[in-house]
């Protein structure tokens, strides 16, 4: 789980919630990790994002990529 501030200065957390259960052939084809996305400072709804393709882990990318990624998520 990852914590970081947006570009309004709010708080958020980013965890990886679905890792995929195919196999090793299938899933970099077919699944990539979802990433929830929840806020600290508000209440509100929980947003969701896969990884960027080619990447695996939320410690892999900066905070700048997070607030990227955050800016596409959708609230489902």
């Amino acid at each position: 789980m990852r914590t970081f501030s947006d570009s309004h200065g709010l708080r958020w957390t980013a965890e990886t919630i679905s890792h995929g259960r195919t196999s090793a052939y299938l899933n970099p084809k077919v699944h990539r990790p979802v990433v929830q996305f929840s806020c600290l400072d508000e209440r509100g709804p929980k947003k969701y994002a896969s990884l960027p393709k080619g990447r695996e882990e939320l410690e892999g990318l900066s905070d700048d990529e997070l607030v990227a990624l955050l800016s596409k998520a959708e609230v489902h």
